[in-house]
């Protein structure tokens, strides 16, 4: 028997089956106990996730319990125990074990470069900077600030369809010959868009090229004292992937990756699609699987899953790359699983470097946290 069978064999068991769980769920739902609702109907989903009604009632309840706040959008993540990794894969997600985490949100999609510069403070794109007086930056961070944002100007515009020069993607691109003014576009080129009639925007696709310590910082600047916005933990970001179901190799199940499922293999295309543009998981969040990659707060060990905790854990204690999840737009079917673990380096564009994070494909997404109720 695999490990996914003994541990649905044994949930069954303990809690008398999904029948039995749903009953419970719908009192707890009555009494206000949302959340401790939400946790019984995920156990029971877990246990059959081709139950029609089961899966409605679910989803009516995930979604009452999602959170606006800041202009995004978060999705619960009930509190819990799943199975994380995989005994068929790549050794470092070996071995499939026990996990239980509290409950938290995480947002409906990575954060687009629009709303990282809104709730930043900095100019909106295509600019995409702090204003010019801004503290401890030198000639060094403005530099690796200007190298990523050429990037995200060719790859994060909503219309965009394909990356071609990056000069060609600023809209408010200027030129002159000899005193005169020079059309960019006789020069650079157009770039191709799916609605050229539309105004340039930066709210639909994910912010790319981001460090770890810039999602860390755009997190610490919008939390309060009784909110935390932060990256997700390894697992909390696996857990998420899955949706609810148990064992299954990717965020809709075991069916292999295509484009109407996800956003995957498409490195000759040179562009993201839209996040909300393909079908999201069972919490309710979109691009789990493709689209970019995205950070974690854990550091990357190979074999810390033979010494991980139980209980929320957090990854080493020190490292030198972090993991990053989900796959991308660029990547094969094979990097697109909910178990697959990829690291890197990064370094904040403050610091004045480069690094490896300075990639059209790599983005992130952040998890909410808040102090827990009495039923959660």
């Amino acid at each position: 028997m695999g490990a996914t069978e003994e541990w649905l064999r044994a949930e069954s068991a303990a809690t008398g089956g999904p029948v039995r769980l749903r009953r419970l769920a719908r009192k707890l739902v009555r009494v206000g106990e949302l959340r401790a609702a939400a946790a019984v109907y995920d156990r029971a989903y877990a246990l059959d996730p081709d139950d029609a009604e089961l899966t409605g009632a679910r989803r009516e309840l995930l979604d009452r319990l999602a959170v606006e706040e800041h202009g995004l959008t978060f999705r619960y993540v009930p509190a819990g125990t799943f199975l994380m990794g995989s005994d068929t894969a790549d050794p470092d997600e070996w071995p499939v074990h026990r996990v239980r985490l509290d409950g938290y949100w995480l947002s409906e999609t990575p954060v687009s470069w629009s709303a990282y510069c809104r709730l930043m403070g900095w100019l909106p794109p295509p600019d995409g900077r702090p204003p010019e007086d801004a503290a401890g930056v030198d000639r060094d961070g403005w530099f690796a600030l200007d190298g990523a944002n050429r990037i995200r100007l060719q790859y994060c515009e909503d219309e965009t369809t394909r990356a071609v020069d990056w000069h060609a993607h600023h809209p408010r691109m200027e030129l002159t010959r000899g005193g005169q003014p020079v059309d960019p576009a006789s020069v650079f080129g157009v770039p191709p868009r799916a609605d050229p009639s539309r105004p340039w925007g930066y709210d639909h696709k994910p912010m790319v090229c981001v460090s770890a310590q810039e999602a860390e910082e755009f997190g610490e600047r919008i939390s309060t004292g009784t909110v935390r916005y932060r990256l997700p933990s390894e697992a909390e970001w696996e857990r998420a992937a899955r949706g609810g179901l148990v064992g299954r190799r990717y965020p809709w199940g075991d069916e292999p990756p295509t484009p109407q499922r996800c956003d995957f293999d498409r490195f000759d295309e040179l562009s993201v699609l839209p996040m909300r543009r393909l079908p999201p998981n069972g919490y309710g969040l979109y691009g789990m699987a493709g689209s970019v990659w995205e950070w974690t707060a854990d550091w990357y060990d190979a074999e810390y899953y033979l010494e991980s905790p139980v209980d929320n854990p957090t990854g080493p204690v020190d490292g030198e790359q972090r993991v990053l999840r989900g796959g991308s737009w660029a990547d094969c079917a094979g990097t697109v699983s909910v178990s697959f673990r990829m690291s890197r380096a990064s370094t904040s564009w403050r610091d004045g470097g480069w690094s490896e994070h300075l990639a059209p494909n790599i983005g992130f997404r952040l998890c909410r946290t808040e102090p827990p109720t009495p039923d959660a």
